[in-house]
């Protein structure tokens, strides 16, 4: 009896230490600085310095004033390096998060109003001399010097190697799934992790904007199963006596809906649904059946 308890103790020790070598070896796979290529000879593109990694809270040595945006959506490492391609000069920054929805919401961030889209990764676009998409749980940033043709040209070679090295999957966060497809504007699909309309208690929220005749609202959803965001939110809007009324008709929980008139974004209509936190930012009356098909998908 004592032999088959201390063999079941050596069994369950040897496969923890397995468990633990073959995650630390997935980690070092995918560590940042691997997807930073030596050079590419087809382009003419050669990496002119040292790859250097900055891990966790050491990121404000590499980016001072701008790491709290980073932290917010679970930053772990970035690695940098200094590229060359012809007379064009490059640096490239990968940027690893926690998982690949946080590493789109920092992109969605990053991402301004109208971009011109890249076709790299999950999504990406470029600016002058630069570009920018995000891939899984990474999101690279590449940056030139001067702007024309033959730059242009190299800086697209170096986005779409270091594209080509990330093994990850391109998809969006799957809760985007959720929204509908009918009217929507590309590229405004966000996710915040913290601070959804400015308030602290709002956090994990997804949203997208739909253009609906001439006017622009914005679905969001996260995930409520208490329904303590719900009534944080709720008692806010009561605090400053901006409380109404939720639109009749509306297919929410019984009783677990409201009106926001909010100064700033608009009349918001907030609510909960099969254990989600739903509604509609700028609400009109005539937005009432987009919104109402809407909360009807979920069954």
């Amino acid at each position: 009896m004592k032999r088959i308890l201390f063999l079941s103790m050596i069994i369950v020790m040897a496969l923890s230490l397995f468990l633990a070598c073959s995650k630390k070896k997935q980690e070092e796979v995918f560590r940042a600085a691997q997807f930073l290529p030596e050079k590419i000879a087809a382009a003419g593109i050669e990496r002119s310095s040292e790859v250097k990694t900055y891990i966790g809270n050491d990121l404000w040595q590499y980016i001072d004033g701008g790491a709290e945006l980073y932290h917010l959506y679970n930053f772990q490492e970035v690695s940098t390096a200094d590229y060359k391609g012809g007379n064009a000069e490059f640096v490239a920054d990968i940027y690893r998060f926690d998982n690949g929805t946080d590493a789109f919401g920092l992109y969605s961030m990053l991402r301004p109003p109208q971009p011109t889209i890249a076709l790299l990764g999950t999504e990406g676009f470029a600016s002058p001399a630069g570009l920018v998409f995000v891939k899984g749980a990474f999101v690279v940033r590449i940056m030139g010097y001067e702007e024309n043709e033959a730059a242009d040209r190299v800086l697209t070679s170096l986005g779409q190697e270091i594209n080509r090295l990330i093994p990850a999957s391109g998809n969006r966060p799957n809760a985007f799934l959720l929204f509908p497809v009918k009217n929507s504007l590309g590229a405004t699909d966000k996710y915040f992790s913290q601070s959804f309309l400015g308030q602290k208690s709002l956090s994990r929220f997804y949203c997208e904007d739909y253009l609906l005749d001439v006017d622009t609202v914005t679905l969001f959803l996260s995930s409520d199963e208490s329904g303590e965001k719900f009534l944080n939110w709720k008692e806010y809007a009561v605090s400053l006596s901006k409380i109404q009324n939720p639109p009749d008709s509306l297919s929410y929980d019984s009783s677990k809906s409201f009106l926001i008139e909010d100064s700033f974004n608009g009349p918001t209509v907030i609510g909960l649904k099969k254990g989600k936190i739903l509604g509609m930012i700028r609400y009109r009356e005539s937005h009432r059946k987009f919104l109402s098909d809407w909360l009807n998908s979920f069954q």
